[in-house]
């Protein structure tokens, strides 16, 4: 018998509490050790015919109830939590297995399947392909950052300015890397603009950032106030725009 969890539940956190009168589990050496069992991964059909990434390995001897799943980004985490009974004292345990979606995997359509008599738990996610505009679109996207590249001698930090008459604007070439990253930008002592660009990211083995800090020497005639900024994904540059007095 199979038990299925869908998505919507992966959101709670559950604790499961035993008191007196109710039911607890024995604690036992033999226990398969969810933490260090061996996972597998495969492409396949899930039950509707839909391509689907699968991801399965042993939870032992801990209820299904006391799965939590969720998602971070491309990360997904299994943590297991339970309290198990041994004479009059009382023990918890807990495993947190953590793996790497694949780009192409939708990670808010994760379901979960446990079969009961094997006690291996089957993580499902769907397989999702870009249309052929939007991979045509990244395409365009990576020349036009190429040629950006280019025209920056390919130097991350590299500034183009431009002096409108209305205002003073800077491009800052970012790289692939800090595109998607987080902007800050304030103004120090002496007319100083200081850019910061901060991307977040995550592998096997463990969290990294990408950080970009960028100072411009603002001219006489800038407006401090009122200072514009956004990404532009397309040439992976950070446009600024300071108003002219």
């Amino acid at each position: 018998m199979s038990i299925v969890k869908t998505s919507e539940e992966f959101s709670s956190r559950r604790k499961v509490r035993y008191g007196t009168g109710s039911e607890s589990k024995p604690l036992t050496p033999n226990t398969t050790n969810a933490s260090l069992s061996p996972h597998k991964t495969h492409y396949g059909k899930d039950q509707d015919g839909q391509e689907a990434y699968f991801i399965d390995f042993n939870i032992g001897d801990f209820d299904f109830k006391e799965i939590t799943i969720r998602t971070e980004g491309r990360r997904l985490i299994v943590t297991g939590k339970s309290k198990l009974a041994q004479t009059a004292e009382e023990f918890s345990r807990e495993f947190k297995r953590d793996f790497t979606l694949p780009a192409n995997v939708d990670q808010y359509s994760i379901a979960a399947q446990l079969d009961e008599e094997t006690r291996q738990l089957m993580l499902i996610g769907k397989v999702v392909h870009e249309p052929e505009n939007v991979q045509k679109q990244t395409y365009n996207s990576t020349t036009s950052a190429e040629y950006a590249s280019s025209s920056f001698s390919a130097k991350i930090g590299s500034i183009k300015e431009n002096n409108t008459g209305k205002s003073f604007d800077y491009e800052i070439f970012l790289g692939n890397d800090l595109k998607d990253g987080q902007t800050t930008i304030e103004i120090t002592g002496y007319n100083v603009l200081v850019v910061r660009v901060i991307k977040n990211d995550w592998d096997r083995n463990g969290d990294f950032s990408h950080e970009l800090k960028r100072q411009i020497k603002l001219p006489a005639g800038a407006n401090p106030q009122n200072i514009e900024h956004g990404i532009d994904k397309r040439t992976a540059t950070l446009l600024v725009k300071v108003p002219a007095k």
